[in-house]
C-alpha cells in the first residue's frame, strides 16, 4: 500500500498533517497489513460461523446466541461504521480496512495478472452490481438469515479473490470496476471534511530534480488503479 507517497503538502511548502498521516502509513506498511488480517479474520468469522449454527428460536437474545450476536456486530455496528467513516475520513475504510479489497489484492499477487479486459472497463457494474446485489439480498433476507447472508457477501468475496487472482498484478482491480458499492462509497466521501490531493508541480519536478537533486524517481503503486498524478477530489481515492 503505497499510494500514500503523493504526499500533499500544506500552501507553505511544508508537509500537513494529512501528508504527516500519509507517510506515516507509508513507513509502516506493515502494520497496516496485520490490522487488515485481523479484520478479514473478524468478517470471515461473522459470516461463516453463524451460517454453520441452527436458526435462533423464538426465545433467543443476542447476549445468549451467537447468530443474534453476529447479525446485530455485523448489521448494526460493522455497517453504519463504515458509511459513517466514508462521510467523516473518506474511503479510508476502502483502502485500508476492507477484508474484500485486503484479499483481492492479495489474490492478485499470486495469480495470472491477465490485462483487464475492455468489457470489465465499463463504467455502469458497479451501479448494476448494486442493483443486482440490493435487490436479491431482499429476496432471500439477508438480513434475517445468516446462510443469505453467506452467499451474498461471501459470493462477493469470492469474485473479489477470482477477479484479483486473473487481472492485474498487486492491483484492485475489483475495488476499481466491480465492486457493488463502489458508486455509494465515492458519493459519501465527497463529503468528507479530510482528503488527500496531489500537488502537481511537485510531483512534475521530481521527473528533473528528483528528492535530493537527482534524477530517480520513486515509482507508486496506486492498487485501486487511480491516476494519481491528476487525481481530483476524494471519490476515487481509498486513502491508503
Amino acid at each position: 500500500m503505497s499510494c500514500a507517497s503523493a504526499r500533499p503538502t500544506q500552501a507553505n511548502g511544508r508537509p500537513g498533517k494529512l501528508a504527516q498521516a500519509g507517510q506515516w502509513m507509508q513507513r509502516h506498511g506493515a502494520a497496516i497489513r496485520a490490522v487488515q488480517w485481523v479484520v478479514v479474520a473478524v468478517y470471515a468469522f461473522l459470516i461463516l460461523v453463524p451460517a454453520a449454527m441452527p436458526l435462533p428460536g423464538d426465545t433467543a437474545h443476542l447476549w445468549n446466541n451467537l447468530t443474534l450476536a453476529a447479525q446485530f456486530v455485523f448489521w448494526g455496528i460493522w455497517w453504519p461504521f463504515v458509511l459513517l467513516s466514508m462521510v467523516m475520513l473518506g474511503r479510508v475504510w476502502c483502502g485500508v480496512l476492507c477484508p474484500e479489497g485486503a484479499l483481492t489484492e492479495f489474490a492478485s499477487k499470486f495469480g495470472r495478472g491477465r490485462a483487464i479486459p475492455h468489457w470489465m472497463r465499463w463504467g455502469g457494474w458497479p451501479f448494476v452490481a448494486f442493483g443486482l446485489t440490493t435487490i436479491y439480498g431482499q429476496m432471500v433476507s439477508v438480513y434475517q438469515y445468516p446462510k443469505a447472508v453467506l452467499l451474498v457477501l461471501g459470493g462477493s468475496t469470492l469474485g473479489a479473490m477470482v477477479i484479483g487472482f486473473l487481472y492485474g498484478r498487486e492491483k484492485r482491480v475489483w475495488c476499481k470496476y466491480l465492486c457493488p458499492v463502489n458508486g455509494v462509497f465515492a458519493l459519501l466521501a465527497r463529503l468528507a471534511p479530510f482528503r488527500y490531493k496531489v500537488d502537481e508541480d511537485a510531483w512534475r519536478n521530481s521527473y528533473t530534480h528528483g528528492e535530493h537533486g537527482g534524477h530517480r524517481v520513486i515509482p507508486v503503486n496506486c492498487a485501486p488503479l487511480v491516476p494519481l498524478r491528476n487525481m481530483k477530489g476524494a471519490a476515487q481515492c481509498h486513502m491508503c
